[in-house]
């Protein structure tokens, strides 16, 4: 194929979008499970969109009363519909989406970059991302990374139409911030809050109250999505739109405006999150920007301030777990890293032992290089695909589903009756459970025992109790007794004695151990 010099520079920016697919590739081939506990549950709402359509209720959790989805459904939609047009297990689609998502983002920075500050700054942020960690939290199949693709795109179009003093970019970055709200909530929030400060700066700064204009092009598609939903709603499910009315959103369909912990992140969380390369050169593209003070420079600063404020909300009186926002944080800082790295590539030209080009670029290659090692040796470690719950009584692994739960989703697939629902100790294995077999998960395994009358099991339809043998501690006074520890999102059932040697005494008298495995112990209720 025959490339003229204005096409190949064109595709020079796919380079560090290429090098990020093939470096998050290597993870992928090498580990046979998606990346993340909590895909497991985002592939259950996957099954679940599949089969009954679009739902707020998870029937598979909390049996009988269910459990609010509370989560945007694109993401899910989109495993969904891969998954049934290719035939393809959901995991493994979710598995090589990894690489893609890896890519996509990738791509996304560096064009924004290219926009902003020119092409070696688009290629250089590219690689940048690909140096540090976020290189790992960018390729997790997540709803979030589906989002972050968006957002760069719809805050450079934005820039745009103040730039160019036209609508049509504000309405396409509006419509990207539909696709946003149809995807991650915290995505919702970051987003609107930097096309909101972007929007007082322009009237603050440059006494632009036009600007107006383009933040309500902006908003216009969310109103009218907000209309026509409305509309629907009223039309097809009007307990759902009066019960919208009475108890606001959130208790409608669980989506939660707030966390209810707060993880703030030390000065040194925030720097090793972007080393080797992105905060030194990010560094540089800063001070560049503050001395310059043009509009664009402006505009990426207060876009990094707004996150860095939205991350220090606890500051405010407001929860927040900081690390969720690092990668947010990594966007901004990508372009002002690679502006710095371009403005070092230009700044060498004024020295004469290293003004040639071929020293220049040999230099970029350098660090282009380096940034690739970084990244491989980031995904080479072995602990990225191993996560774990703790608690005040151990810490206990999460994900990848280990053979032991492949082994009780089997068992339950091909012997059990569908029609009950199961008691369990583990919670974080009861999701994959449930979106392995489809069958549901009662969740108060604390209040049922081996004194709790049968009548109570029939009443609340539990057919099997799971027992995970993992979750022991030693009694200081030698009794056996059941000890609720709370981890991040579940409390977990330890037992204070050995499980297996005690199952007898344990399990109720009137159900019978139907399975044992490394890890688990079935009963079933007779």
């Amino acid at each position: 194929m025959n490339w003229d010099n204005k096409n190949y520079k064109k595709a020079l920016i796919l380079i560090p979008a290429l090098a990020a697919f093939f470096i998050t590739l290597i993870p992928t081939l090498k580990f046979q499970w998606p990346l993340s506990w909590d895909i497991i549950y985002h592939i259950q709402y996957a099954h679940l969109y599949s089969q009954y359509g679009l739902v707020l209720t998870n029937p598979l959790l909390n049996y009988p009363v269910g459990q609010k989805i509370a989560y945007p459904p694109l993401f899910h939609l989109l495993i969904a519909a891969l998954g049934n047009l290719l035939n393809v297990d959901y995991f493994q689609i979710a598995r090589f989406l990894q690489p893609v998502l890896a890519m996509s983002i990738v791509l996304s920075v560096s064009y924004v970059a290219q926009k902003f500050y020119g092409k070696i700054a688009g290629i250089s942020a590219g690689f940048l991302i690909i140096s540090s960690y976020m290189i790992y939290r960018i390729m997790l199949p997540l709803p979030e990374n589906l989002a972050l693709i968006f957002i760069p795109i719809a805050v450079y179009l934005y820039y745009r139409s103040i730039k160019d003093n036209t609508l049509k970019y504000a309405l396409l970055s509006g419509i990207l911030f539909i696709l946003v709200i149809a995807t991650h909530q915290a995505a919702i929030l970051c987003l609107f809050l930097v096309i909101t400060a972007l929007t007082l700066v322009e009237v603050v700064v440059y006494r632009n109250i036009k600007v107006f204009k383009n933040y309500g092009a902006f908003l216009s598609c969310l109103v009218a999505l907000i209309l026509a939903a409305a509309l629907f709603i009223w039309l097809s499910a009007p307990d759902l739109f009066y019960g919208i009315l009475k108890g606001g959103i959130s208790a409608a369909t669980g989506y939660a405006s707030q966390v209810n912990t707060n993880e703030p992140l030390s000065a040194y969380g925030y720097v090793k999150y972007f080393t080797p390369f992105i905060l030194p050169f990010a560094l540089i593209g800063g001070v560049l920007a503050v001395k310059r003070r043009s509009k664009k420079d402006i505009f990426v600063l207060v876009w990094l301030l707004v996150l860095f404020l939205l991350s220090k909300s606890y500051w405010f009186g407001v929860n927040v777990i900081s690390f969720r926002l690092i990668v947010y944080m990594m966007m901004p800082l990508a372009l002002l890293g690679g502006f710095g790295l371009s403005y070092v590539y230009e700044k060498l030209k004024d020295y004469k032992r290293v003004s040639s080009n071929s020293i220049r670029t040999g230099f970029l290659i350098a660090i282009f290089m380096f940034s690739m090692v970084s990244g491989v040796l980031t995904l080479e470690n072995p602990n990225i695909s191993t996560f774990g719950a703790k608690t005040d009584l151990g810490s206990v692994q999460i994900a990848p589903p280990s053979s032991s739960e492949v082994d009780l989703a089997n068992w339950f697939n091909a012997n059990a009756d569908k029609n009950k629902s199961i008691l369990i100790s583990n919670l974080y294995v009861s999701m994959f459970l449930a979106t392995q077999t489809g069958i549901p998960i009662h969740y108060g395994f604390e209040y049922f025992n081996n004194t709790t009358p049968k009548s109570s099991f029939e009443m609340n339809n539990i057919g099997y109790i799971v027992y995970d043998k993992r979750l022991t501690f030693p009694s200081e006074n030698g009794t056996l007794y059941l000890q609720k520890a709370d981890s991040e999102l579940y409390p977990l059932m330890y037992y204070s004695e050995d499980i297996h040697s005690n199952i007898n005494t344990i399990k109720p008298s009137f159900s019978k151990v139907v399975y044992e495995n490394v890890d688990f112990i079935i009963c079933q209720i007779q």
